[in-house]
């Protein structure tokens, strides 16, 4: 998820969204959260939302990967 502009990731994540963020960037954050979480994201304009994988489809994606 990107913030929408006006806003930024500090903001994102001190507000209380319930969001379990698994990757932090310097403009953007992976996280695991549920549908209707998200679509109140886009309601409330605070973030554009990419979806790249359900929690179940990125755990068996990237579980069968070798560790280094």
């Amino acid at each position: 998820m990107t913030p929408m502009p006006g806003t930024d990731i500090e903001r994102l994540l001190r507000m209380p969204l319930g969001l379990d963020v698994w990757q932090r960037e310097s403009d953007a954050l992976v996280v695991a959260v549920k549908e209707d979480q998200l679509a109140e994201l886009e309601r409330r304009r605070l973030a554009t939302v990419q979806r790249l994988y359900t929690v179940g489809e990125y755990l068996s994606k990237f579980a069968s990967r070798p560790q280094d």
